[in-house]
């Protein structure tokens, strides 16, 4: 793995039927109390149809590449999504959400693994489902698991090809979404990038084809669209939304 944690994830080990055969999983009182503070959550282009109409679609700076996320609060350390009871308030659960505790971990000789956050408070040897049978075979949960993991991986390598397509041709410009209330309130999110429509429209007949070909054209538009469900992000007053600044380098 990586010496860099993934968001939400504090001590990823490789599942192993020897040292985990009685390992289970089961439900946690507040599932996602985790994401409790998190206002950004990464996104898979894949899922950019899917959510746009619940959540609000943007991308941060990189160091190579800038990524996708889903803006979920209005502010750092808040997330508009989750209840007092840690639950998921919208209409579209993040895939990153989904897949956690689990994740594909890469070793040393270039095999790609199954690994679980095993601080993860459902997880327990006394109650749950079971990982592994007394043969030890993969039970459901663990096949599950393992399939959302793969899918994942495979969709945020096409993200990052999207990204990359995207700082290539001068699309993300920086904004800011600021919010405000009927009462007054107001919260800004900073530090993000969003599509540059002028940008877009300036684009040649070649550059529209690579991301026609490429799959990404729409996925351009659902983002702009998805700005659109700003107002969401501190239900149920009636939110505005600017994005300002200048073209992202």
């Amino acid at each position: 793995m990586s010496a860099a944690k993934p968001l939400f994830y504090k001590n990823v080990v490789p599942l192993d039927v020897k040292r985990h055969a009685n390992l289970r999983i089961g439900p946690t009182a507040q599932p996602l109390e985790y994401a409790r503070q998190a206002n950004v959550i990464p996104a898979l282009v894949d899922e950019f149809e899917l959510a746009m109409a619940d959540l609000p679609i943007a991308f941060l700076p990189g160091a190579d590449l800038p990524s996708a996320v889903f803006v979920t609060g209005a502010a750092p350390g808040t997330n508009a999504f989750i209840s007092d009871d840690g639950l998921w308030t919208g209409a579209y659960i993040p895939a990153y959400l989904r897949r956690y505790p689990f994740i594909i971990g890469d070793v040393a000789d270039g095999q790609s693994l199954l690994c679980i956050d095993d601080t993860y408070p459902g997880l327990g040897e006394q109650t749950g489902e079971r990982f592994f049978s007394e043969t030890g075979e993969r039970e459901a949960p663990l096949v599950q698991a393992l399939t959302l993991a793969q899918s994942y991986r495979d969709a945020a390598a096409r993200t990052e090809a999207f990204c990359g397509m995207l700082r290539d041709f001068g699309l993300l410009q920086s904004a800011t979404l600021d919010t405000t209330t009927p009462d007054g309130a107001k919260s800004v999110v900073h530090g993000i990038l969003i599509i540059d429509q002028a940008a877009l429209a300036a684009l040649s007949a070649e550059q529209l084809h690579k991301l026609h070909a490429a799959g990404f054209l729409k996925a351009i538009y659902n983002q702009i669209a998805s700005l659109r469900s700003v107002s969401k992000l501190s239900p149920p007053a009636p939110k505005k939304v600017r994005a300002t600044g200048k073209k992202a380098s």
